[in-house]
């Protein structure tokens, strides 16, 4: 049986107080999400920006996954926030993977930090700070989206649906490639993009991974990136 393969970009993790201890580590729920719809995961570290025509030609989707922040430089801001929490090498090696990806005409799923850095890759930029959408821990659910009508979304998730929300930036301008297509009511924090064009890329703000047994439409929207995206 021919599997498709989902590529699932990692993350770089110290796992020593000195920092000197790195890991390459994903969340296992993304993992999980992709078996469970009948996908083989495949588990892309960062690394030499040489080898992503590799990586993309091996896999037949790809899924960037959350993380740090996006380094305002690359859409061409200056840093106003008192934070730490990026990785420009990181960054640049996420960045190279989805221009491969869309040159390979390869759909993507970005979730978090991922639809952050394709908004910025296709021109948009972030809000480098908001409040009331960091729940902690992205277990359980912390408030509501409104979906637009006829969009992908809409379809899995309903008109309204409970998310968990575990982020500290958003979008600010919106990418011309995409129409939002999910917002939060008390507001209008953009919580899904879906492409226009005719590249294949649907994008969460939210954890989906972590509400596959918890809310209608999670696992749904693993078995839409395998089945028709």
């Amino acid at each position: 049986m021919c599997r498709t393969i989902v590529g699932i970009s990692a993350n770089l993790c110290p796992v020593d107080e000195a920092g000197k201890n790195i890991h390459t580590s994903v969340s296992r729920k993304f993992v999980d999400g992709v078996r469970m719809v009948g996908g083989l995961p495949m588990v892309i570290p960062v690394g030499d920006k040489s080898l992503v025509q590799d990586y993309v030609e091996t896999i037949d989707k790809l899924i960037l996954s959350g993380g740090q922040n996006v380094h305002p430089q690359f859409y061409g801001e200056e840093k106003t926030i008192d934070s730490d929490d990026y990785n420009i090498v990181r960054d640049e090696f996420e960045l190279a993977l989805l221009k491969e990806a869309l040159r390979q005409n390869k759909p993507v799923m970005a979730i978090c930090r991922g639809l952050q850095l394709v908004n910025v890759a296709f021109g948009g930029t972030l809000n480098q700070h908001i409040e009331n959408h960091w729940q902690g821990l992205p277990f359980g659910t912390s408030h509501s989206i409104r979906t637009e009508k006829d969009s992908v979304v809409e379809r899995l998730f309903g008109q309204a649906s409970q998310i968990n929300s575990v982020h500290r930036q958003s979008i600010k301008d919106l990418a011309p490639n995409f129409r939002a297509t999910a917002f939060d009511p008390r507001d209008n924090t953009i919580e899904a993009i879906e492409s226009v064009d005719n590249h294949r890329i649907i994008g969460l703000q939210w954890h989906p991974e972590f509400l596959i047994n918890e809310e209608k439409g999670n696992l749904e929207l693993f078995q839409y990136l395998l089945q028709e995206l």
